[in-house]
């Protein structure tokens, strides 16, 4: 998940998002640690993992895509990989006894997520403040897509490993996204000021914003 963090005077995470974002990392974490200690690993309760990661993965994109401050078209982008995210969900949950193909699937989808945040990064570089590590965060994505999709699998078993430590890795990079947004920052900090300290920040924000002090 990309570092998004303000445009101007609003955070691109919304309260809403960053809570959905929030919960979705620490879904993907319990999923990806599940994943790679499963025991007696099979081909059915692996699929039903992915399944369930790349649903996490859908409602974080969408969450995004529908509720923050980003431009129009890096929302639609993310709004187009929350769609492929909720497809390829599907799709592994039906992917029978065909281990490359489950494989195949959870690539595809985090291949495309991949490229959404990048594009994203790249098109809204005069607003997010985050782009540099939006950027990265997609071609690391994007690497471990293509990583996923064309690796000879021979068992079941590597796969659940590589695939598991991957949706840990970025569940663990969403939940730190959430925690340090600027609203996040901003909430913490003024639940440590004193009565008569926040009073003092708000009226030096109102002068730096352009108020009148009184004569």
């Amino acid at each position: 998940m990309p570092t998004y963090e303000e445009t101007g005077d609003a955070p691109v995470l919304g309260r809403g998002v960053r809570r959905t974002v929030l919960a979705m990392g620490g879904c993907s974490v319990v999923i990806g640690v599940a994943t790679v200690t499963w025991p007696d690993k099979s081909l059915g309760a692996v699929g039903n993992l992915f399944m369930f990661s790349l649903l996490c993965g859908a409602v974080s994109l969408a969450a995004v895509a529908l509720g923050s401050n980003l431009s129009r078209f890096p929302r639609a982008l993310l709004l187009f990989a929350a769609v492929v995210s909720l497809v390829t969900a599907t799709l592994c949950f039906r992917a029978g006894n065909w281990t490359l193909l489950l494989a195949m699937w959870l690539g595809l989808a985090w291949s495309v997520r991949g490229i959404a945040h990048a594009v994203a990064g790249v098109w809204d570089d005069d607003e997010v403040t985050g782009r540099g590590k939006q950027e990265l965060f997609g071609l690391v994505t994007l690497a471990a897509g293509v990583v996923i999709a064309i690796a000879p699998f021979g068992s079941i078993e590597m796969l659940a490993v590589v695939a598991g430590g991957g949706m840990t890795v970025f569940g663990v990079l969403e939940v730190w996204t959430a925690a340090r947004s600027p609203l996040a920052v901003r909430s913490a900090e003024s639940e440590a000021l004193t009565p008569d300290e926040h009073l003092t920040s708000v009226i030096a924000s109102a002068g730096g914003s352009g108020g009148r002090a009184p004569d």
